[in-house]
């Protein structure tokens, strides 16, 4: 019985430890968007509120992996808009944070 024991154990929390992985996958096109340090200067497409899991079966996640995450979704909206760069309006409070989805000219 003692032999059964460990690979019954390793079957319940493999699945959870997978589960509990949170995975953002940037989309193909990222190397074009860019942090606009000067953001009066471009097009504002959109601002919006990109939101994020702050824990995973009561775990708390780190604030860096959550802000990695949040960056992550901007660059997929902006690509998905046909923009070329973001720019955080707000901090990250509660796994939410805004961004401008913008449109600079490249020089």
């Amino acid at each position: 019985m003692k032999n059964n024991f460990l690979p019954i154990i390793l079957t319940l929390l493999l699945p959870l430890t997978l589960i509990s992985c949170s995975f953002v996958e940037l989309l193909p096109g990222d190397h074009r968007i860019i942090y606009a340090n000067n953001p009066d200067s471009c097009k504002k497409l959109k601002e919006l509120v990109l939101t994020v899991k702050t824990t995973t079966f009561f775990i708390s996640r780190s604030s860096k992996a959550i802000a990695e995450e949040l960056q992550i979704l901007a660059q997929n909206e902006a690509i998905r808009s046909y923009a070329n760069a973001i720019w955080p309006v707000s901090e990250v409070k509660d796994g939410q944070q805004s961004f401008s989805i913008l449109r600079c000219s490249r020089k």
